[in-house]
């Protein structure tokens, strides 16, 4: 949204604001108290839709960052995800694809995005959990990721150009492969 990227603030404001105009329309039976409600009430349907409407970078950030790990658990081709600055890291997600298989029970969330150099740049900051399979290996379980994906502007799309993955408890920098023992 414009003013929070959030409508539920702006929305909760303007519903406390209808509650006490019903409070006053109660009390004295006043019309334009009882008008003053109902615009506020629909003032937050308004709210709502308004910030459909309007995506901001971040979102569509965030909507690729769902897209790409919905095409990585289907096993599609990931690598027009990635910046053609980083053939590494292309090289990184074809051999994850080859060596892990998500199951259908990938969970999303705490999604953080922030925006730098004049929102050419969108460093996106979350949470996947998932049941995971891995080569030579097998079933690992439920297994939780925290990740920090940089994204970087390239002719009209978002391309990524770096991959941190981080200790899911406390946040601290690891290795690619490496095992997280809280």
């Amino acid at each position: 949204m414009w003013l929070t990227e959030n409508p539920w603030p702006p929305m909760l404001i303007a519903g406390l604001i209808a509650l006490v105009y019903l409070v006053m329309w109660n009390a004295n039976r006043r019309g334009v108290h009882l008008v003053l409600a109902l615009l506020f009430l629909l003032s937050c349907g308004g709210i709502y839709l308004l910030e459909k409407a309007i995506v901001t970078d971040g979102e569509k950030v965030q909507a690729r960052v769902v897209q790409l790990c919905e095409d990585f658990r289907d096993k599609k081709d990931v690598s027009d995800y990635v910046s053609d600055s980083a053939p590494g890291l292309k090289a990184m997600f074809q051999a994850a694809m080859q060596l892990v298989t998500v199951q259908s029970d990938m969970r999303l969330s705490d999604f953080q995005t922030t925006m730098s150099n004049e929102n050419s740049r969108c460093k996106v900051h979350f949470r996947a959990n998932a049941t995971l399979n891995v080569a030579s290996i097998g079933d690992v379980g439920y297994q939780p990721a925290r990740l920090i994906v940089t994204f970087q502007r390239e002719n009209g799309e978002w391309k990524i150009i770096e991959v941190e993955r981080l200790n899911p408890i406390n946040g601290k920098k690891m290795e690619t492969l490496e095992q997280s023992a809280g």
